[in-house]
């Protein structure tokens, strides 16, 4: 059964696996993923009918000048930084260190504020910044991108979602693809002026994946791509690794991630995935502020696939979230849930408010030109009906065009990817 986008599949799997069956959110590809996952409220909650559900999966990422502060005659540095050298007694830098007196803190790929530029995108408490230091909220749309007809180039789609007013394209990439592959679809979305999230999708709900994932991204060819793009890029580790994933496993493994990559010089935001097919706010709450001492040049995304999409839960764990600063973002929704689909409904005109209110970015799933295989009879998750902006239609029109708190409405696409300089 062609089966479509990992994000959301995870629910209707360990019922219908002993059925033979499989299910899925958007992709194409075969993988089964999720066998045993819970369906979810805010990162947990109770399985349907029989228990925890499963899924095929196929298809299914904002930052800052590093926010960095200074002591008398301090300078930012870091990885990947643009200023001078750190003064002050005992001064120290690299990914995330802190100086002693009179130095400055600095962040992997971080640079200072204001007009001074930095390799590219950074984040700074809980915020996104660009090389120049304008804060960028992203509000953007998820694409299959690996998976369309016409080859794994992004064309004609990323031109229709340009005309949104959408500042980000979070793009579904396989491992098993080539650099050059990737180097053109980053390309064209930024030829549209959209920045690029690019996402691994193989390891979807399959914890014991990550490594693979880091294998890809460290390969001295796509750390070409990545360095050659990093003004302007986001690159999200893997869609929804995991599912039933123990707190100190989860911390201790996408530690070791952001280090193999920074390792490998790789500089630019990285977008961390929650645990249990996405969903777990909870742990992205618990351990999140651990990942973000090890290196503050990372993004936390919750994809909000909740059986419980009350807006009282989405206020409440967007609230929870911003108080304890963390740079969280929603890498996924749409207007239900997968598990049980219409039965499920997602309040996401209370998300795309509360995510004015708080600055919160997120990105739509998914823009519809690889249509997704999940709730096809019941509400499907597709913005479109063939992949085009007059396409648009339903639930996929309010969050692109028409709803107050829309993508028209509030995207601002920063200078630096719209112009192509500071000034």
């Amino acid at each position: 059964m062609r089966v479509l986008h990992g994000s959301v599949a995870g629910w209707t799997g360990a019922a219908l696996m002993a059925l033979g069956l499989s299910a899925g959110c958007g992709d194409g590809s075969d993988d089964q993923q999720g066998s045993g996952q819970e369906t979810t409220g805010a990162g947990g909650g109770a399985s349907g009918a029989g228990g925890a559900t499963g899924a095929t999966s196929g298809a299914d990422g904002t930052t800052s000048s590093s926010g960095v502060t200074s002591g008398a005659g301090g300078a930012t540095s870091g990885s990947g930084a643009t200023s001078g050298a750190t003064s002050g007694s005992g001064a120290t830098s690299g990914n995330g260190a802190t100086s002693g007196a009179g130095g400055a803190t600095s962040g992997a790929g971080a640079g200072g504020g204001g007009d001074q530029e930095s390799p590219g995108f950074s984040v700074r408490g809980r915020f996104l910044y660009d090389r120049c230091g304008e804060k960028v909220l992203l509000r953007g749309i998820n694409e299959m991108v690996v998976w369309l007809s016409s080859g794994p180039d992004g064309l004609p789609e990323f031109a229709e979602i340009a005309k949104t007013g959408a500042n980000a394209v979070r793009i579904v990439w396989l491992a098993t693809e080539s650099s050059a592959g990737l180097d053109q679809a980053i390309t064209n979305a930024l030829a549209q002026k959209l920045i690029p999230i690019v996402e691994l999708h193989d390891a979807t709900g399959k914890w014991d994946l990550l490594p693979s994932l880091v294998d890809y991204w460290t390969r001295a060819d796509v750390v070409a791509v990545i360095k050659k793009h990093e003004q302007s890029l986001l690159v999200n580790i893997g869609n929804e690794v995991g599912d039933q994933v123990d707190n100190a496993a989860w911390e201790a493994g996408y530690k070791q991630a952001i280090t193999r990559m920074r390792t490998a010089g790789i500089t630019v935001p990285l977008v961390i995935d929650a645990s249990k097919w996405g969903q777990n706010i909870d742990q992205l709450q618990a351990v999140g502020p651990a990942l973000v001492k090890h290196d503050p040049n990372i993004l936390l995304s919750v994809h909000m696939w909740w059986t419980d999409g009350s807006a009282a839960t989405i206020t409440k764990e967007l609230q929870e979230s911003v108080a304890l600063n963390l740079p969280l973002m929603v890498g996924e929704f749409a207007q239900h849930a997968v598990y049980e689909c219409g039965k499920h409904p997602f309040e996401y005109k209370t998300l795309l408010a509360k995510s004015v209110e708080l600055e919160v970015g997120w990105l739509a799933w998914s823009w519809g030109a690889v249509k997704n295989s999940d709730c096809q009879n019941d509400g499907p998750f597709d913005m479109t009906t063939n992949g085009t902006f007059a396409g648009l239609t339903g639930w996929g029109r309010e969050v692109a065009v028409t709803d107050p708190n829309s993508i028209q409405n509030t995207s601002v696409r920063p200078r630096s990817i719209e112009a192509g300089s500071c000034r």
